[in-house]
């Protein structure tokens, strides 16, 4: 591929996976499961030795039960095309990772919850194909009902009956929000105000 060809194919790509991640959120609030997963890779890994998208469908089902009516708002996007391979009969797959802010926000029972997050995705294109997702794995900033101000609950998470994510993990687990905070001495820093216990320890799930 010429100069040309490759920036042209960079631009294509990084708007392809744009696409990718919104046409998620709009499956997800949908409950369109067979879209859904047909956004994943044909070898998506479910866990506990199961993989594809059948497995994958199965997997969302009971996951999105719980919440009869849910809204993701997809922001900010940093996309880092990361590999090529191409094999001696033109076959091969190109690579990339992904980082998206998104603010999800479910119905639980009488709670409205906001739960703004970064997901950090992994992408593939076999053999020419559409960039599709290998795995989503978000990491949440808080989870609180609408009315609720984030700082006044317990470690900033209150998503009852959640079975994925049990706690929040952002900001604090930025390396660099870290120094920048180590840095002053200061005992009323944010630091010591509204780091919660669990810091650690995100599940690596799709939704």
């Amino acid at each position: 591929m010429d100069d040309i060809g490759a920036r042209l194919d960079r631009v294509e790509s990084i708007e392809q996976i744009r696409g990718l991640v919104a046409r998620y959120a709009l499956a997800l609030d949908s409950r369109d499961v067979p879209a859904l997963v047909a956004l994943f890779d044909e070898q998506v890994n479910v866990g506990d030795g199961h993989a594809g998208r059948e497995a994958l469908a199965e997997w969302f089902d009971p996951i999105l039960r719980p919440y009869r009516i849910t809204v993701h708002f997809v922001a900010n996007h940093i996309i880092e095309l990361t590999s090529s391979t191409e094999d001696e009969d033109g076959s091969g797959a190109d690579t990339a990772t992904g980082l998206v802010y998104c603010r999800p926000e479910h119905q639980v029972g009488e709670k409205w919850v906001v739960m703004p997050l970064i997901y950090h995705d992994r992408y593939v294109r076999r053999d020419g194909g559409p960039w599709r997702f290998v795995s989503r794995k978000p990491k949440v900033f808080y989870a609180a009902d609408v009315a609720d101000n984030p700082m006044q609950v317990d470690d900033r998470f209150d998503f009852p009956g959640n079975p994925l994510l049990h706690h929040a993990s952002l900001p604090e687990a930025w390396p660099s929000w870290q120094r920048f905070w180590d840095s002053q001495s200061d005992d009323n820093s944010p630091v010591n105000r509204s780091t919660p216990n669990n810091s650690n320890g995100d599940p690596k799930v799709m939704s």
